[in-house]
């Protein structure tokens, strides 16, 4: 698959914006093995990397068609462009409808919110996406799941308030991250690598996909996994349930009060995927009505969140903003990742990271 691109020179599209240098975005491209003619360069969205997250949270919420702020200039670019490589530049049918050419659409992101991979699709173009942050989440996340379960944090706040407590709200259940149970929604990228973690850590780990199936899983090493195909027996079983779903129109909202209320009441509940899998109105009564012991949130509906936001004020939840993915390494990396993971496309023919690869099979 993409042989054709290294045959003979092609014409790239590089749009980048304040998260990635261009610099590294031509260098990343130039080093693989696509056969690289004529490269052009845009730029989009604000200059400033911290006026960048509303715009992000306007197009993972709404996908790529209606968003303004795309230089005009792409449009004519595109119409000799044989590979578009983005950061998150929205990709819309109507930007496509403009390529005459087009054989891939390469982006440094993992999520493709951005991306109407339909219409790419349509028109039999490969998208591939990059995992540049795994490792980086997983981490997070693991250590989110310490945190809340042992109260660092709330105990290190009052100390800051010159209360010594020794006593909370959670200490006469609290167990040790090794003899809890961690239920994960979602075995992509993200869910695969943290389960093989707390494996690692000695935690039993229940696993829910509907699209995935246990015979993928232990091809990727995750024999030791409890599979199961009932959702509510993973929530019903976990001391801990963590949301890892791809955010789509299909799991908008997707976690609602229902799936809190099969939960135990002794059971914590984190998000670090996308805020808008989550019902946080719902989250809210949940809590309120203690249907779950807490939860700790690195994504939100809404980002800057409301300062007024009773989430806030309740010692039982851990709230970081939207910190899990952005370590230094694996957004300036990420170029080179996405880079090499086409090259494997190429020369091996693997095609894990071609997100409509089984659509453009005819599967």
């Amino acid at each position: 698959m993409l042989q054709e691109l290294t045959k003979s020179p092609q014409n790239i599209l590089i749009i980048t914006d304040a998260n990635i240098d261009i610099d590294v975005m031509v260098d990343a491209v130039r080093k693989s093995v696509i056969n690289c003619g004529r490269i052009d360069t845009l730029f989009f969205g604000p200059e400033d990397k911290e006026d960048f997250p509303d715009l992000q949270l306007n197009i993972e919420k709404n996908g790529p068609e209606d968003i303004k702020e795309v230089p005009e200039e792409a449009f004519e670019l595109i119409k000799d462009a044989d590979v578009l490589f983005i950061h998150f530049c929205p990709v819309s049918s109507k930007l496509l409808d403009a390529a005459e050419h087009l054989k891939l659409i390469m982006t440094n992101r993992g999520g493709v919110e951005h991306i109407n991979v339909e219409a790419a699709t349509a028109k039999n173009i490969p998208v591939v996406n990059c995992i540049r942050n795994a490792d980086a989440v997983t981490e997070f996340v693991i250590a989110m799941m310490i945190d809340l379960t042992r109260d660092i944090t709330l105990s290190h706040d009052l100390l800051h308030q010159g209360k010594w407590k020794r006593k909370y709200y959670n200490s006469s259940f609290q167990k040790t991250l090794g003899n809890s149970k961690v239920g994960l929604i979602g075995m992509g990228n993200i869910g695969v690598l943290l389960a093989k973690k707390l494996l690692a850590l000695g935690v039993h780990v229940i696993a829910y996909d509907e699209f995935v199936s246990k015979e993928a899983l232990d091809k990727k090493g995750l024999q030791d996994v409890e599979y199961t195909e009932d959702l509510d027996y993973l929530l019903g079983e976990s001391d801990i349930v963590s949301l890892h779903l791809r955010y789509l129109k299909a799991t908008e909202n997707w976690f609602r009060i229902e799936h809190f209320r099969k939960m135990r009441k002794d059971a914590y509940f984190i998000n670090s995927a996308r805020g808008g899998l989550l019902n946080y109105d719902d989250l809210r009564t949940a809590l309120k009505e203690g249907l779950i012991a807490g939860a700790a949130l690195d994504v939100l509906d809404k980002e800057p969140m409301d300062p007024d936001d009773p989430l806030l004020k309740m010692e039982n939840v851990l709230i970081t903003s939207h910190l899990a993915g952005t370590t230094v390494d694996s957004i300036e990396l990420s170029p080179y990742i996405v880079a090499r993971d086409v090259d494997t496309i190429i020369r091996d023919d693997i095609c894990d990271r071609v997100v409509n690869y089984r659509k453009l099979q005819g599967v």
